[in-house]
């Protein structure tokens, strides 16, 4: 009969031990204490897992080994991205005039968040998908052009959403607008009327007047009715965006009253 005595040599699956190997006794120990610094990805998967292994050789040359297991659990996970926007310029635009849009996008929380795409609500993004660590920011820079619908409505709300995924797979999601004002609305609309002939009509003479109506200010003029203080018109009411101009010609004959009076006075609104 005889008492072994092994030879074994400790590792551990998360630290590089340098303890060098040692012999034990029966009934022997011997104790090692050692320093785990934690990472990100521990935080993300939300516990540690460690195992120590001892491993030696009995007096014949045999393997013996044991192991043991401990699991140190971190903080909650709290997964948070913010999104701040900004606009330049922030007022005054008018149509065909350039926005600039900046959208820094921050993972606010304390685990990683993958797989971030960024939407904006007036603008199609063809940013890459990306990932944020605890702390870390991405900004994009993307340009808008104002439309007349726009300066219609008087100001520009644009939104932009940050969406991704946390460690488990879970919808992490955040959005901030930005409000540009256009140019103040100077609804404006101009008619020119022409008569012809414009002289020396007699009774049952036609005058075919044309009219046109030009739409010379800033915004959309919509539900345009023409009338004449002379002529039932029946054109369809219409709608001018500025600069547009709409042309109606018609006629009116000539009557015993018109030549009584020496002239004809006629007025198309």
């Amino acid at each position: 009969m005889y008492n072994c005595m092994c030879t074994p040599s400790m590792a551990d699956t998360l630290v590089t031990l340098n303890e060098t190997a040692f012999n034990l006794a029966p009934g022997a120990n011997k104790s090692f204490t050692y320093s785990y610094t934690v990472t990100q990805a521990d935080v993300d998967r939300g516990e540690i897992l460690n195992t120590a292994t001892a491993t030696g050789k009995d007096p014949k040359n045999n393997e013996v080994t044991a192991e043991d297991d401990a699991t140190v659990t971190t903080v909650a996970a709290e997964p948070e991205l913010t999104v701040e926007k900004t606009a330049d310029p922030t007022g005054e635009v008018k149509v065909g005039d350039k926005v600039t849009y900046t959208v820094v996008v921050t993972n606010s929380g304390n685990v990683t968040v993958k797989n971030i795409a960024l939407t904006d609500s007036l603008v199609t993004l063809n940013e890459a998908a990306f990932t944020l660590a605890p702390g870390g920011t991405k900004e994009v820079i993307y340009t808008y052009e104002v439309t007349q619908a726009d300066v219609d409505a008087g100001k520009i709300n644009n939104t932009a959403t940050a969406k991704g995924k946390d460690p488990k797979n879970n919808d992490v999601t955040a959005s901030n607008s930005a409000e540009v004002t256009t140019v103040t609305a100077n609804a404006k609309l101009t008619v020119e009327k022409t008569a012809d002939p414009t002289e020396d009509v007699e009774v049952g003479d036609e005058i075919t007047y044309t009219v046109v109506v030009t739409n010379s200010g800033n915004v959309t003029v919509k539900d345009i009715a023409m009338t004449d203080s002379l002529v039932t018109l029946n054109e369809a009411a219409f709608t001018l965006a500025p600069g547009e101009e709409k042309e109606v010609t018609y006629t009116y004959t000539v009557t015993q009253a018109d030549v009584d009076k020496g002239k004809i006075d006629n007025t198309a609104t």
